[in-house]
């Protein structure tokens, strides 16, 4: 019997031994584009810092930019934005022609991982105008694309049959959204709640490695996180029983703001669409400066607690039709912390409108619920929460309200912030 096993031994140990290899062949690679989609994550936030820089002569944050304008100026400002804006995307037409810059959730799904390294750079150019002069998007959108497409690029370069070039770009996700956001477990989450769609912890590893590369480099070359901390570690208490109605109610709206970002889209069909989103920006920047840019400031002024009730209401109202209109008109970028400050907005409303105490700790819970109940991506909200504001003891109750809410946001209508299209006919 010794003598029919020694054949088997060898084999056994041949697979193992090609096993390791492939392992550490892929790790090496996750390394290298984490490396790679961390710098470019970087170098499109300081594409937009430059940009910001020459247009308004402000390096600061973009609100503050645009209190330091006259009326006029704060108007006209984000109309040139979109007129310029609109201009590099017509110019990428003419000279890309039909090659078009297909999303990382596509490319990865149906396309292997193949995402348009110029397509791609000419939209990132294109939305570092509109970022730079205020449009209520999310810079990080555009970010985390770039940096995706330049993956797709450094992992064609050579092809290896222990690691998919869609296994590339995954990587490159999540040390896109680890970089983009400082939080490298959510962005390992996303990957797998958003990107891929399922459970496959085969790849952890090279998720996980990737995730920390790009948040090495984004700590290193932009300084440490959490981008939006809260201080003070206070426990809810009693409180914590007010976060179930809370999260009912933040369930229902989930549904409703995908609606209302979708249902201004039949602006792209009038003329010069832009330069609506830029217009609408300028006007509502009268009112409330924190109407320009992505709504980091908004968002650090409501974890703080600072705004009373009536003022949360009217930044809310204002930067909900701000990037309703934005994003509506076309305007490259995201959505993601737009989405961010309106759960936690929300949740400081109700929770001054209730008299609650650790009312900035119910708009951190709220913040993370919304983000769940409009993504359908519970444990990357749960995590996206925790790692953004440092508030790691609420996770236990941040996993069991996003769970119920992502669930019962899908029952009521499957549309998620992140759709993705349907593969086309010929499409791999």
């Amino acid at each position: 019997m010794s003598t029919a096993l020694m054949p088997v031994q060898p084999q056994a140990m041949r697979h193992r031994e090609t096993a390791t290899r492939k392992r550490v062949v892929s790790l090496l690679w996750a390394t290298g584009l984490g490396l790679v989609s961390g710098l470019a994550c970087v170098a499109a936030r300081m594409l937009f810092r430059v940009l910001q820089w020459i247009i308004v002569r402000h390096s600061g944050l973009l609100p503050a930019a645009a209190a330091a304008l006259s009326p006029l100026h704060r108007v006209l400002v984000p109309v040139l934005g979109a007129i310029v804006a609109m201009g590099v995307l017509a110019s990428a037409r003419h000279i890309a022609g039909n090659e078009e810059a297909e999303g990382y959730v596509e490319a990865v799904r149906f396309d292997n991982g193949r995402i348009s390294f110029a397509a791609t750079l000419w939209r990132t150019i294109a939305s570092g105008f509109s970022v730079a002069t205020g449009a209520a998007i999310g810079r990080e959108g555009s970010m985390i694309q770039f940096a995706t497409a330049a993956t797709s690029w450094v992992g064609s370069r050579r092809d290896t049959t222990s690691f998919s070039l869609a296994g590339k770009v995954a990587c490159g996700v999540s040390a896109a959204v680890a970089a983009a956001y400082q939080a490298p477990i959510a962005g390992v989450f996303f990957v797998y709640e958003i990107v891929l769609g399922e459970w496959q912890w085969t790849e952890a590893p090279e998720l996980a490695v990737s995730a920390i590369m790009g948040w090495l480099v984004s700590r290193t070359l932009l300084g440490a996180g959490p981008l939006f901390a809260v201080h003070g570690l206070h426990p809810l208490g009693r409180t914590v029983a007010w976060t179930i109605p809370l999260a009912l109610l933040l369930t229902f709206l989930g549904p409703a703001y995908q609606w209302l970002l979708h249902s201004v889209r039949f602006l792209r069909k009038l003329p010069a669409p832009l330069i609506w989103g830029g217009l609408t920006v300028g006007l509502l920047s009268l009112l409330q400066t924190t109407v320009w840019g992505n709504g980091d400031v908004a968002l650090t002024n409501t974890l703080t607690g600072q705004p009373v009730l009536q003022t949360i209401a009217t930044m809310l109202l204002l930067r909900l039709v701000a990037t309703a209109v934005c994003t509506g008109a076309g305007t490259v970028g995201g959505v993601f912390t737009p989405t961010l400050f309106t759960g936690a907005a929300i949740g400081l409303a109700c929770a001054n409108l209730l008299h609650l105490p650790q009312p900035v700790l119910i708009a951190v819970v709220a913040l993370s619920v919304f983000l769940a109940a409009v993504t359908h991506a519970p444990w990357m909200a749960a995590f996206m929460a925790a790692e953004l504001t440092g508030q790691w003891h609420l996770l236990p109750l941040f996993l069991a309200l996003n769970l119920g809410a992502s669930a019962l946001a899908h029952r009521i209508s499957p549309r998620a912030l992140y759709d993705i299209a349907e593969p086309t006919q010929g499409r791999a």
